[in-house]
């Protein structure tokens, strides 16, 4: 009897296993599951990240499948994924704020699954951008014209190759060169430069800033107008015309009264070839006609400038003044 039932608990562990191995080798009829040669379905993942190094993970990066219409986000590790039931060929895009819209070509080629690694490039920020009028009086009554731009610019994947100023109203394009010292891109426009017969001409146009960078993305970063043209001039009262004075004197002009809010600058130069600054006072107030140089100057020849800045930046700078230290 005992020999009996093992012999039959033994052909029913057969008959078990034999069940298990055929369920498990049967074919995959379900099209949705993933190990069914015929799943319809097809997988496009992979993660997003930026471009300078070490790259970082992209959060919430809007992904547009052109193959079929449809968007996904990424996720807090730049990770994707975009499951599509046909496999036409088309393009993958990439969108967020901050950072250049880019895309990859998709192309199946028989395949159920693609990995897409793409680096996202940031777009350069415009920390600042200035664009004034200075009117420069000489002597006997000639004023020098010229209009200064002045911007600085964050880029967190220092890859700019140039930053360009455009003037669309005269259709004009220069580069501007950046300064080591002040970390500004700058440049100083004349009217011989821009083929102008007066600045006033370019009051109220855009100057429009636009970035290249070394993979050739032409980015418009900002774009800013000049406001007025100061041509009044602030007439200075003394010392002049070679005035012995102390060594801290006493400068008066007369009151200036052109209409708008604005401050004055102070400046004084030794008088060589190349006039060196030797002093500097800003922001005084509009209501003074006079200041005493704070600063003791050496025995020599000097002289004098006063300008007139309103609040956009836009300036005017008197004829010069000369005074002796004895």
């Amino acid at each position: 009897m005992e020999t009996k039932v093992l012999k039959f608990l033994h052909f029913l562990i057969i008959i078990f296993l034999s069940v298990l191995s055929t369920s498990c080798d049967a074919p995959r009829k379900n099209p949705l599951d993933p190990e069914n040669p015929l799943n319809i379905y097809h997988t496009i993942e992979g993660t997003v990240q930026t471009i300078s190094l070490p790259s970082q993970p992209i959060p919430e990066v809007k992904i547009l499948w052109s193959g079929q219409s449809t968007a996904t986000l990424s996720n807090s590790d730049g990770k994707f994924k975009v499951e599509t039931i046909n496999p036409y060929n088309g393009w993958l895009y990439f969108e967020k704020e901050g950072y250049i819209t880019d895309s990859t070509l998709i192309q199946w080629k028989n395949q159920k699954k693609i990995s897409v690694d793409m680096l996202l490039n940031s777009l350069p920020s415009l920390d600042s951008l200035f664009v004034y009028s200075v009117i420069l009086n000489r002597y006997p009554s000639l004023q020098i014209e010229q209009i200064l731009v002045e911007i600085r610019i964050t880029d967190n994947d220092n890859d700019i190759d140039t930053v360009f100023l455009k003037i669309p109203h005269i259709q004009y394009s220069v580069d501007l060169p950046f300064n080591v010292s002040s970390k500004w891109y700058q440049r100083t426009l004349t009217t011989f430069d821009l083929n102008i017969e007066k600045i006033e001409q370019l009051v109220g146009h855009y100057f429009q800033i636009q970035v290249k960078d070394i993979f050739d993305h032409h980015m418009l970063v900002g774009q800013s107008t000049i406001i007025r043209v100061i041509r009044d001039e602030v007439l200075f009262l003394s010392p002049a015309g070679n005035d012995t004075t102390s060594n801290t004197p006493t400068l008066t002009w007369v009151t200036f009264e052109p209409g708008f809010s604005f401050t004055y600058s102070l400046q004084i130069f030794t008088s060589e070839i190349t006039p060196q600054l030797v002093w500097e006072k800003n922001k005084i107030d509009s209501q003074l006609t006079s200041f005493i140089v704070d600063t003791v100057l050496s025995p020599g020849e000097y002289f004098w400038v006063i300008w007139a800045i309103d609040e956009f930046k836009n300036r005017t700078r008197s004829k010069p003044a000369s005074f002796v230290v004895g």
